[in-house]
């Protein structure tokens, strides 16, 4: 049986919309991609285990574990362990909702194929998704193990101007950059009762379809030869180390929107909006 296809939805900062996403896309899989999809919730609120249990049943498997945080790095690595594999044997794709804690080691980012960190539309959010990107950068940018792809995912963006304007100001060259995450007003009715794919307001529901397909692209398509490639080369540096070089292709042909970004040696994924953030970048004299 093929290893199902693992998406964690994580942040260090609350409020972002990590369970609405998480939620949300896990109906996607289930219901529209029509996968075995699980929704794993780590998340210590259980909002998402919450919001499926009083919504339609459209065969998510919501399961909630609790990861412990006075036991040791050790041992909540083991139980999460353990509770994404109990998981696997009955799914196709598995969603994570985890508020990202330190007890946590960050060798966990490993166990995934696809890394989301909700930002909503301030600078202030965004450069705590940043932050987040930056203490993480060795796991994401690993040449020693397979590493997860990242994506930062702007969500409740409540015009594409201002998206525009706050991305274009934070972010000067360099990450992956998924669609964004539309703000609509009539979507808070279906909020912990129902989804989005579900929703009467057909701008919000197209939207959010773009946003899944999307992030299943990224998880899935391999490199376009046939893109038109320009090579970018820099360096990251933490504690005083040099890591890994990266490669970033960019595809001036697609919507100023799209662009995309892969590790040295590694596949990205087409249509994807690649951006990294100025001070994780190192440039010579």
């Amino acid at each position: 049986m093929r290893s199902p296809l693992k998406i964690l939805i994580t942040s260090r900062k609350g409020g972002v919309g990590k369970s609405s996403i998480a939620v949300n896309l896990a109906a996607y899989f289930a219901r529209i991609a029509g996968k075995k999809t699980s929704l794993v919730d780590f998340d210590y609120q259980r909002t998402a285990s919450h919001w499926v249990a009083d919504a339609p049943q459209i065969g998510i498997d919501c399961r909630s574990f609790t990861i412990p945080n006075s036991k040791g790095a050790g041992n909540a690595l083991l139980e999460a362990k353990e509770a994404l594999r109990k998981t696997s044997e009955s799914s196709q794709v598995i969603v994570c909702d985890l508020a990202w804690a330190d007890v946590l080691p960050p060798e966990f980012l490993f166990e995934f194929d696809l890394v989301l960190v909700p930002s909503a539309g301030s600078k202030i959010d965004l450069l705590s998704s940043l932050d987040f990107v930056s203490r993480f950068s060795y796991i994401f940018n690993s040449r020693m193990r397979n590493p997860p792809k990242l994506a930062i995912v702007p969500n409740r963006v409540t015009s594409l101007d201002n998206f525009k304007a706050t991305y274009d100001t934070v972010f000067n060259e360099g990450f992956v950059l998924a669609e964004p995450v539309m703000h609509v007003p009539e979507i808070d009715d279906v909020f912990g009762s129902d989804y989005f794919i579900a929703s009467e307001k057909l701008e919000a529901k197209e939207n959010f379809l773009q946003f899944c397909r999307s992030v299943e692209e990224l998880a899935e398509t391999g490199l376009n030869p046939k893109l038109n490639v320009k090579e970018l080369t820099f360096q990251h540096k933490v504690s005083g180390s040099v890591l890994d070089r990266f490669r970033a292709i960019r595809n001036s042909s697609q919507t100023p929107l799209l662009r995309e970004a892969v590790i040295e040696d590694l596949p990205a994924v087409a249509q994807m909006q690649v951006e990294i953030p100025s001070f994780l970048t190192m440039r010579d004299a």
